[in-house]
């Protein structure tokens, strides 16, 4: 189980345990408990998480509707999960919850990299085998202590492996063809080209300005709270993920 947890504010400025009882995750982050309802403990920090829900639910619509391969609806289904996993963590501030959040970004991910390895086939059973095997080991690690930094971080390389993905994707699709084309067709090419060049370019717009954020809301939660209204910004967080999330699912099935 979780050791000694991680809390970004002085205990004691909490209202009284609310309906879940007393938190159980290995971090509590920086918004006041239960002060809005009893039922939920980071009012602002759950609602938040609607983006991510939305855009998981919109990627599993475009890839069904579509007829993608599995794997888009797997990345799909994981953005989803995800936010439903968030929403319960924040609502419960419970271990079991926290792991319904922390576990589905990395296997996300790795889901995120797979599509991205296999994208020129029709996809690899040793690859999707590997992955799988390690996203189980990693779950079962992170269930056993919720080591936050080590999470931290390994999500962190995961997505700067991500990022990296999406800067090749760009450069290998969006190069002009080599083959003779009209005009016209030329100019629809580079229209796709823009446009795939703008959905990459606002993936990682968006997961940076959210990370700066989350790094500001833990480092000065004091002052944070000294303000006349806490800006919120683990919530903004959960928001630009959405749209991160979401022009990336995009970018990747345009491909």
């Amino acid at each position: 189980m979780a050791a000694e947890q991680i809390r970004f504010e002085p205990r004691g400025t909490d209202n009284a345990a609310g309906w879940w009882g007393e938190s159980t995750s290995s971090v509590d982050w920086c918004e006041r408990n239960y002060t809005h309802t009893v039922y939920i403990a980071e009012f602002f920090n759950t609602i938040s998480n609607i983006g991510l829900i939305l855009s998981g639910l919109y990627c599993v619509y475009t890839a069904i509707r579509y007829k993608f391969e599995l794997r888009f609806v797997a990345l799909g289904i994981g953005g989803l999960v995800i936010g439903l996993g968030s929403a319960a963590f924040h609502c419960t501030l419970q271990y079991w919850a926290q792991m319904w959040d922390e576990v589905p970004m990395v296997w996300t991910m790795l889901v995120w990299s797979y599509c991205h390895v296999t994208m020129n086939s029709q996809g690899s059973w040793l690859l999707a085998a590997a992955l799988t095997l390690y996203g189980i080991a990693w779950g079962y690690v992170h269930y056993l202590g919720a080591y936050v930094l080590l999470f931290q971080a390994h999500f962190g390389a995961l997505v700067v492996l991500g990022i990296g993905f999406i800067a090749r994707s760009v450069t290998l699709s969006c190069s002009v063809p080599l083959l003779p084309v009209t005009t016209k067709r030329l100019s629809s090419v580079h229209l796709q080209h823009r446009k795939l060049r703008m959905m990459a370019q606002l993936y990682v717009f968006y997961i940076l300005l959210a990370f700066a954020l989350w790094v500001v809301d833990q480092k000065f939660c004091p002052s944070l709270h000294a303000l006349p209204v806490n800006p919120q910004l683990h919530a903004w967080w959960h928001l630009l993920a959405g749209l991160n999330v979401h022009f990336g699912l995009q970018f990747v099935m345009a491909l």
